[in-house]
């Protein structure tokens, strides 16, 4: 008898469902051999038994993510293999219509994704959403050793151990990462790692599915009663290559490793029991396998449910909930004085918050009595209690974890300090809740809102000055908004929450002390409105237009301008002093256009309301090539080839970093009077034209 096994046996269920996801990852394994399966698949041969043991004490109101190697997670927990096998081969019945694949599953409560250590900090958002209800939930990740270089693993952690999140993560510690030995790669061990932010660590080595439940089982209850995060560690065999046929392990290790496999003691263990339900197990799946081969491709949607059985038993009922009083949407009245652009910011977040109690807000120092480094916060922690969180120094991790509670039904706007620093979330924003909105075949909303104070013009250097808003551009269902003196921030937050989608809103730093534009006058010779509505939005004017409708500025009647100026928020300022001086100095009519909306641009009505005029000037501070204004300009160009009698011009700022000294800053941003010059050259070169032309 081959390596007798402890006992107890596995019982009938736990044998099905570890020789199932054996023969489902057998099979995607041929059928890549066979040209069927494309791209990569990243098996779990050896280590069945962990999820397996898993299922059972999980329940219905738990979350679970899992990575690259996540199918024998999804079958234990869902038994669902038609579905995964229908996903990978990208036929009809596909869980997420073949939309994901091998690595992006996302059914009920179980999410997986391909990139290592991004989950984590999402699934302590998850978990803190759970632990709101009190109903003893909590949300599970599983990791493998070579997660533990990321650095979203330690600021999650962190953040879970400072919030006692109802966390459990997962390593599967196999000893190899990709191709490199765990030992020349990971320093130290998991435990003291563990261990350094205050957290339980329990570590196992059995492969037998009721003694490692038996272990786990009362420290998952003791997680669910309020104990904090947990980190348990299992050393698994991994039996199969990285992903196909990568494999650089010799023969010799390979052994060593195949004489701790679970299948291989079994077999000797119970040969005619275990031989019975082996033969069941490889002919459901070898039909499975024959029968969704032969069906069409998936057309990319996902099935519209699963009718798989869930091994997990969903937990008691939590007790009722009062409801939350209903809270007038205008719950403090809009002052007789313009507002300078930070009250009305914080006015926004104030009335948000009252009006939906799901909303959460995360950020550096947003807490009372400091109210963030712009006062823009200042009140709601007071007010608020929890749902008002101050983080440690850690973008990616409070981007995660506003993704998670968004990913479990919450909202949430979380602020980065300055908005240069956004590019250390840009992995949270780009890859997962961006991404996640649609990878998985069907609509998953993620309304999250991500808040960036940007632009210089205070003095703080090339690093707390930057206009990073051209490198979130183009990132699909990711929505870019950027304040202004003409729109009212309290829509314009509700409206980029409620539309699903994650998104991210620029405040240029100077505006926060200027008062807003009120009424229909800017001064004595320009006025303004606001243009109702955008037709990405279905052509509604969502609250009254004054979301995402543009600002349009200019000498009142006139219907052709002489040229129009286009400019984010953060030079609206700057771009109505060079218009009043076109129009007193040089008897120019310039229109001004200020959207709301960075992206997805409405190129189409931006088109219309430059209203015929025969030169467009674009305006931005970001640094030149591949920029907001380049985008602008092309789609203009395209639209207005008739109209216009001279190329869009694109202004920015230099393309340097940002100088700390205020003379030598001055020179890289565009000022007014640089669009001045550039309007009245524009005007000078169609005036030579036409009359050539006459």
């Amino acid at each position: 008898m081959l390596n007798p096994p402890p006992d107890p046996e596995p019982d009938d269920a736990d044998l099905a469902a570890l020789l199932l996801i054996r023969h489902v990852e057998l099979a995607l394994l041929r059928l890549f051999g066979e040209g069927l399966v494309s791209g990569t698949t990243h098996t779990c041969l050896g280590q069945e038994y962990v999820p397996v043991a898993l299922a059972p004490l999980l329940g219905a109101a738990d979350m679970v993510f899992s990575n690259h190697r996540g199918h024998g997670h999804y079958l234990a927990l869902t038994g669902d293999a038609e579905g995964l096998l229908a996903e990978v081969l990208g036929r009809q019945g596909a869980v997420c219509g073949g939309a994901g694949g091998s690595q992006h599953l996302y059914t009920g409560g179980f999410l997986s994704t391909g990139v290592q250590g991004e989950s984590l900090p999402v699934a302590v958002g998850a978990a803190l959403r759970r632990a709101r209800d009190g109903a003893g939930a909590l949300a599970l990740a599983f990791v493998g050793d070579g997660t533990w270089g990321e650095g979203a693993v330690y600021e999650a952690l962190n953040l879970a151990a400072l919030w006692r999140a109802p966390l459990v993560v997962v390593v599967e510690h196999n000893g190899i990462a990709q191709s490199t030995p765990t030992e020349r790669q990971l320093a130290g061990s998991i435990g003291a790692r563990a261990a350094a932010f205050g957290i339980a660590h329990h570590r196992s080595s059995t492969s037998e599915v009721s003694s490692l439940r038996a272990e786990l089982s009362p420290l998952l209850d003791g997680v669910r009663s309020g104990g904090g995060p947990l980190v348990v560690e299992l050393d698994v065999p991994r039996l199969g290559p990285h992903s196909k046929g990568d494999d650089t392990r010799g023969a010799e290790e390979l052994a060593v490793l195949g004489a701790r496999d679970w299948y291989r003691a079994r077999a000797g263990a119970s040969e005619q029991r275990f031989a019975a339900w082996d033969a069941k197990q490889s002919a459901l799946v070898e039909a499975l396998v024959a029968e969704v081969v032969s069906r069409p491709p998936s057309d990319g949607r996902a099935r519209a449910a699963s009718t798989a059985p869930s091994p997990a038993s969903p937990p008691a009922a939590p007790p009722a909930v009062p409801a939350v009083p209903a809270v007038p949407e205008r719950v403090v009245p809009e002052p007789a004085v313009p507002e300078r652009v930070a009250e009305n910011l914080n006015r926004a977040l104030h009335e948000l918050m009252a009006a939906d109690p799901s909303v959460h807000l995360l950020g550096e120092d947003v807490s009372d009595p400091y109210g963030g480094a712009f006062k823009v916060t200042r009140g709601l922690s007071t007010r608020f209690g929890e749902r008002v969180r101050s983080t440690p120094l850690s973008e990616g991790a409070i981007t995660g974890v506003g993704a998670g509670l968004a990913l479990a039904g919450e909202r949430a706007v979380v602020e980065m300090m300055f908005g240069d620093f956004v590019t250390l979330a840009f992995d949270q924003l780009v890859n997962f809740a961006a991404k996640s909105v649609s990878m998985y075949g069907r609509r998953v909303p993620v309304p999250l809102l991500v808040r960036c104070p940007v632009g210089g013009r205070r003095g703080y250097g090339a690093t707390h000055s930057q206009s990073p808003q051209k490198h979130l551009m183009g990132v699909p269902d990711l929505d870019l908004y950027e304040l202004s003196p003409f729109h009212d921030a309290v829509p314009l937050v509700r409206h980029a929450l409620s539309t699903g989608n994650p998104s991210v809103l620029f405040e240029d730093k100077v505006l926060y002390t200027e008062r807003r534009f009120t009424g229909d006058a800017v001064d004595e010779v320009l006025h303004w409105r606001l243009d109702g509505g955008s037709a990405l939005d279905g052509g509604s004017a969502l609250d009254g237009g004054s979301a995402l409708g543009t600002a349009v500025v200019g000498p009142a009647g006139v219907e052709r301008p002489d040229a129009v100026v286009i400019a984010p928020g953060g030079l609206a300022r700057r771009a109505v002093g060079a218009l009043r001086s076109l129009l007193l100095e040089d008897e120019l009519c310039v229109r001004l256009l200020v959207p709301a909306r960075l992206y997805p641009l409405d190129a189409d009505r931006l088109a219309e309301l430059c209203g015929r005029a025969p030169a467009v000037v674009v305006v931005e501070d970001g640094t030149p090539g591949a920029g907001w204004g380049t985008e602008v300009a092309q789609a203009l160009h395209t639209r207005l080839w008739s109209v216009l009698r001279a190329p869009v011009r694109v202004l920015t700022a230099a393309d340097r970093p940002v100088p700390a000294a205020p003379h030598l800053e001055d020179e890289v941003f565009v000022r007014d009077e640089d669009i001045r010059r550039a309007v009245r050259a524009l005007a000078e070169q169609v005036s030579t034209e036409c009359g050539e032309e006459r």
